[in-house]
């Protein structure tokens, strides 16, 4: 079985579509001492899956226990291929390769190494996505598309963002790919300590 690890945001979206098809996708519910902007949208990123017809587990890990239970699950679905979005941290990778091998699984990690300006440009020709999270204010429920995607860039470059924000800078929930939109309007923002976080309506 071909499992891809989910989100919703586009990163993970764009590695699935790269990888495709995928047999199930996973979305990993941890206990974070801050809020994960994934998890507080998680509505949003289940109709997505549902509108993209392809089927989604949602796995609460056990705080202290997160990653064998991962690895126990992986390998009573038959996980024989894992599929992930990271681009630069070695710890995510590592962590990665820990985990296929101890489900004797194949990893796929599509986006590894790549020039992140180069895979937000290919991501907005295939999705749009709107900004969930973000240590700035003011990128907080910006709509990104093909359209205003060298703006997003340029106010990035000025806050000195990653322009994936790989290392958690800003998060995403993709709210187009092709033909498929999961219609949303912003909520509430919250901060937490800081960081900031859109709740989907």
């Amino acid at each position: 079985m071909k499992i891809a690890f989910y989100s919703g945001g586009k990163d993970s979206v764009y590695a699935y579509l790269l990888e495709k098809p995928v047999d199930l996708l996973f979305f990993s519910i941890y206990s974070f001492p801050r809020p994960s902007p994934h998890i507080i949208n998680i509505g949003k990123a289940l109709e997505l899956a549902a509108a993209l017809g392809v089927p989604v587990i949602a796995a609460p890990l056990p705080k202290g226990r997160e990653f064998n239970y991962k690895a126990d699950l992986l390998k009573r679905l038959g996980a024989s291929v894992l599929v992930a979005g990271d681009q630069a941290v070695e710890d995510h990778l590592a962590y990665m390769k820990k985990l296929a091998d101890s489900v004797g699984a194949e990893l796929k990690e599509p986006l590894w190494g790549r020039d992140p300006r180069e895979v937000l440009m290919e991501e907005v020709r295939r999705m749009d996505f709107v900004v969930t999270g973000a240590f700035h204010r003011e990128l907080i429920c910006k709509e990104v598309n093909g359209e205003n995607v060298l703006e997003f860039l340029g106010l990035l470059e000025r806050l000195g963002v990653d322009p994936i924000g790989e290392r958690g800078e800003y998060h995403s929930q993709v709210v187009r790919v092709g033909d498929v939109r999961v219609e949303y309007r912003c909520g509430g923002v919250m901060d937490f300590g800081g960081y900031y976080i859109a709740k989907l309506l």
